[in-house]
Order: structure tokens, then sequence, then C-alpha cells
């Protein structure tokens, strides 16, 4: 427990952080986009570059990660189908599916593993699982539809077919990831003199992203508004009791997972949307007060349902 107080502490000193820049004005009015780009573009590709090259790729094939990513994909896809049942877009659908199944396992999962789990080992297969299936596809989904939208309003108009693939492929947040992959498969390492400035920039993404997050709650944070909260609702109900409920399902009567196992699937699965799903959504600018606010909703209901799990399997 003291563990799951740690890392939500940090979390919100940073936060704060960001506040005080937001409500300071020091960064001017496009400092929060700002920070997002500079997340976007290179910090994050650094940090997943840095962190996949020294993951063992058979780390990502545990057989726990069939009940974690079993779940997400389920609610993901649930979502999606449900928020285009409701008339929304494709990139907001987008944005649902990604608020119920992509987890904090960045910088909130790891204190948790460390000292509530007591190990490292089940925060690499969920974290590449979300990098390398979750984003890919999303921001696959987001870039098409932002091109057939264009398409539409009669820009670029002569767009061939396989440029929304070309966008896919050049995204930086991707080629990060897969340099990764191919630098643990192969074993391939850089020297010091690029290796170590790569893994500075890269961890400027933890801070900054939450930062950016910050400064979005400068002006407080107020109820959604009325045609927003019921969407809102089934997020949060998503995210912090329907995932990890169905991930204990899947790992427990179906996978025979039990003890601190099965409490890694569950607390893994009940960590709070992560904060890197409002950055994306920043970047297309597709729904981004929707979710900052279940960013916002879920981080702090997260406290008491990770504890209750812990309570519960530990």
């Amino acid at each position: 427990m003291i563990g799951a107080l740690e890392g939500f502490g940090v979390i919100a000193v940073i936060v704060f952080a960001g506040w005080l820049l937001g409500r300071s004005e020091v960064l001017g009015e496009t400092g929060q986009r700002v920070l997002a780009g500079v997340v976007f573009y290179a910090g994050t590709p650094a940090l997943l570059y840095v962190t996949l090259a020294q993951t063992a790729v058979e780390q990502v094939f545990s057989p726990a990660l069939l009940a974690t990513a079993g779940s997400a994909v389920i609610l993901g896809c649930a979502l999606f189908a449900f928020t285009r049942w409701r008339g929304g877009s494709p990139g907001a659908a987008v944005m649902s599916a990604w608020s119920v199944s992509y987890v904090n396992i960045g910088n909130l999962g790891i204190p948790i593993a460390t000292y509530v789990l007591g190990s490292l080992k089940s925060v690499a297969p969920v974290l590449l699982f979300q990098l390398l299936v979750l984003a890919p596809i999303g921001m696959a989904i987001l870039d098409a539809s932002r091109g057939r939208g264009e398409r539409e309003r009669g820009q670029r108009s002569d767009r061939a077919w396989w440029q929304p693939l070309l966008q896919v492929v050049r995204n930086p947040i991707i080629i990060g990831a897969c340099l990764g992959l191919v630098a643990s498969i192969t074993g391939f390492q850089l020297p010091h003199v690029l290796h170590d400035p790569i893994e500075m920039i890269g961890n400027t993404s933890v801070p900054l992203t939450l930062m950016a997050f910050g400064i979005s709650l400068k002006d407080g944070w107020a109820l959604p508004k009325p045609g927003t909260r019921s969407h809102l609702t089934i997020m949060t109900v998503g995210k912090l009791i329907a995932q990890p409920v169905l991930a204990w399902a899947i790992g427990g009567p179906l996978l025979g997972f039990t003890g601190g196992d099965l409490m890694a699937i569950v607390v893994t699965s009940a960590l709070p949307t992560a904060q890197n799903v409002y950055v994306y959504a920043l970047r297309y600018r597709q729904s981004e007060t929707i979710t900052r606010d279940v960013v916002f909703i879920t981080t702090i209901l997260s406290v008491p349902t990770i504890i209750l799990a812990a309570i519960l399997f530990g």
C-alpha cells in the first residue's frame, strides 16, 4: 500500500508543478502543446528505444499477458463499437478505447510494481503490448480518419491510398518502439556517446507528460458537460472496475493463476488511464477535454481500487 501511495505522490507533485507553470503563464498560450510535441516527437520515442532495447523479447510472451492484454482488447473493442454506435467519429472511438485499455504502466506502474508486487516482471509485458499493439493500431485509425476527413473537406484530394499507411510508418513513437525491439532481438548496443543522450532525452518523457497534464488543469476542473457525463462514467467504470474484474476472470478461473501472480494481473489492470493517452489527444486534436477528464478521474479513484486489490489478493 505504501508503494501505491508513493507512486501517486510522485505524480501529484509533478502535475502540481505543471499547474503552477500554467497558472503563471510563463510558457505562454502554446506551452502545453509545445510540451506535448516534445514528448511525442522526442521524449517518448527515445524512452521506448532505450526501454525495449534493454528488455528481453521473451518477456513479451508471458502467459499472464493473456489476461491483462485480453481484458484490454475486449474492453477497448467494446468501447470503440459503443462510441461509434452513439455517433462518435473513428477518432473519438479510438480515444474511448484507449481510455479503458491503455493503463499507466510507465510511471505509476513501476513504483507500484516495485513496492506492492515486489517485482518489475509484470511491467515489461504490459508496456510492450501497449507500445507494439494498442498504440500502432489506434494511431493507424487516427491517421487514416484524419486523412479521410481532409479529403471530405476538399483538402489534399490527390493523396494516394497508401499515404495514411505511410503516416503510420513515419510515426516517431512507432519508429522508436520498432528500433528498440530490433535492438533487443539482435543484441545491438549503441556506443555510449549516442546511448547516453538518447537516454537523457527519454527521461524527459514522463515528467513532461505529467506537466502538460497539469497545465490543462490551470483553470480548475469543472464537472463535464451534461452531454459527456454518461460517456465519461462508462469509461471510468470500464477502466477501474470492468477491466480488473475481467482480467481476474481470465487470469484466475480460466488460466489458473493464483497468489502473487494473480494479484499482479489484477493490480496492473486496475491502473488508471495513462497520461500518454491525453498527449495523443493533444497531438491529434481529438477528444481532448473528455480524455483529460478520464485521466484525472481514474487517477484519483484508482487509489482505493488498487489498495482494495492488494488487500484482496495480497
